[in-house]
């Protein structure tokens, strides 16, 4: 007869074995403008921290959070907007320096 228990148990990673695991870094904003001007829709899908097939069922319905172009059979995500999306713009834009900002009359 069969087990009910149909997953395997892992033991737990030692501190190394975790430091150098197979979890992926995190995303920041240093590492998202290091991308170029646009990138895939796959990694776009893993700095907003979504999986591939939910970022491909999002794009199909016109639905996904970020403009998107295609370039024949592939889908480009230009990072300004990913970084506007998550509110990391331009580190050097601050809301007095921001373009078209208006102060408040004193």
């Amino acid at each position: 007869m069969r087990s009910s228990r149909r997953t395997r148990t892992v033991p737990p990673q030692s501190g190394e074995e975790a430091a150098a695991g197979e979890r992926e870094p995190t995303w920041t904003a240093e590492r998202i403008r290091a991308l170029g001007a646009s990138t895939d829709l796959a990694t776009a899908a893993a700095v907003l921290g979504m999986s591939r097939s939910a970022a491909y069922k999002l794009i199909r319905r016109d639905a996904f959070p970020v403009p998107h172009f295609r370039v024949g059979a592939h889908y480009r995500i230009p990072t300004a907007p990913l970084l506007a999306a998550l509110h990391l713009g331009d580190p050097g834009t601050t809301p007095e320096r921001a373009v078209g900002a208006t102060s408040a009359p004193p």
